[in-house]
């Protein structure tokens, strides 16, 4: 697992096991992070709502489904039975299990870029507003290169105040 606050959760035996060291800093997040991973869909969330006044309902909207689709897998593949309220059980102790595990969370990664592209660019039109020009220095988390090279989204418009 690379998801910092995900690693958090894990059992003590077996942070060790993990691939990536037993401890993740938070300063290591985004060089480790996935694009697949449900912890990162689920962040999208907390993105979202700071950037609340920034981030037009629809894209809240398909922000909080998306968080939701995660938090569902999530649950699906832990240890919890939440059959009862109408989640099914991905045995990712199995073969099997994590076979379907790796394509819900493919699809799910898939369906969540397009909403990850538009916050950004939310958060873009954020950092333009609230930084001055010079400070910024024409980079954004999204353009690691300052040349515009990563930003694929189409223009995030703010919504009207």
């Amino acid at each position: 697992c690379t998801h910092v606050d995900a690693l958090r959760f894990f059992a003590p035996a077996a942070g060790p096991l993990n691939h990536h060291g037993a401890e993740l800093q938070r300063m290591d997040q985004l060089r480790m992070e996935q694009k697949g991973c449900v912890h990162a869909h689920m962040d999208l969330l907390k993105i979202g709502l700071k950037l609340h006044g920034y981030v037009d309902s629809k894209l809240m909207g398909d922000v909080l489904e998306v968080a939701l689709a995660a938090r569902q897998l999530d649950v699906e593949a832990s240890p919890y039975d939440a059959t009862e309220y109408g989640a099914k059980i991905v045995p990712i102790e199995t073969k099997e299990g994590r076979k379907m595990y790796k394509e819900e969370q493919t699809l799910l990664m898939i369906r969540t870029e397009p909403v990850r592209k538009r916050l950004l660019g939310a958060y873009e039109v954020f950092m333009e507003l609230a930084f001055e020009e010079e400070l910024l220095g024409g980079h954004f988390l999204g353009d690691t290169n300052g040349d515009g090279a990563n930003a694929a989204a189409p223009p995030y418009v703010a919504p009207e105040r």
